[in-house]
């Protein structure tokens, strides 16, 4: 068993190490060499979209490098991966909803939303509670369960207007207390 799997592994190294010297996406220095198999979208503050998700990260440059001609940035910080923007708010929604503050919530996040987005908030008699601009390249943004004037919500059902690159959406959140 340990033989075969160490033939597995020195199989796969070699494979690795064949494929090291030719390939064409490495950033190189002489302490390192990294393969670079697929970059799909690099972090920073300006909107990336596209592939299966977006890198957001801090703005801390460090260097540059090429990789295969092209330019990269290295940032200092904590890289995340998020569902990137969608195309319309046709599938946006609230969760967690109901929001039960005795249970711990203390907040809500409006989720399946574009690149820009606005959202407004209304009491069911109408009465604006608050809007919320979204500008980033993540889906989704939170509510924090307060006014205009940072005050607290009651308890109560609440209804959302979403507006995003031409699409729009409605709803309803249940706020408990």
């Amino acid at each position: 068993m340990r033989t075969k799997r160490a033939l597995a592994c020195l199989a796969a190294f070699l494979a690795a190490t064949a494929f090291y010297g030719y390939a064409s996406a490495i950033i190189a220095s002489r302490s390192f060499r990294i393969l670079v198999s697929e970059q799909t979208t690099l972090g920073n503050t300006s909107p990336k979209t596209g592939g299966p998700y977006s890198l957001l990260g801090s703005t801390g440059q460090l260097g540059f490098g090429s990789i295969s001609g092209g330019r990269y940035k290295v940032n200092w910080g904590i890289v995340n991966s998020w569902p990137p923007p969608q195309a319309t708010v046709s599938t946006a929604h609230v969760y967690p909803n109901p929001c039960s503050v005795r249970d711990g919530c203390n907040g809500v996040t409006f989720t399946r939303l574009t690149l820009t987005a606005v959202i407004q908030i209304y009491t069911i008699s109408g009465e604006k509670v608050r809007t919320i601009q979204k500008y980033s390249n993540i889906d989704s943004i939170g509510w924090d369960l307060r006014n205009e004037a940072g005050e607290q919500v009651a308890s109560g059902l609440y209804l959302y207007f979403v507006k995003g690159e031409g699409s729009t959406k409605k709803g309803k959140i249940i706020v408990t207390r």
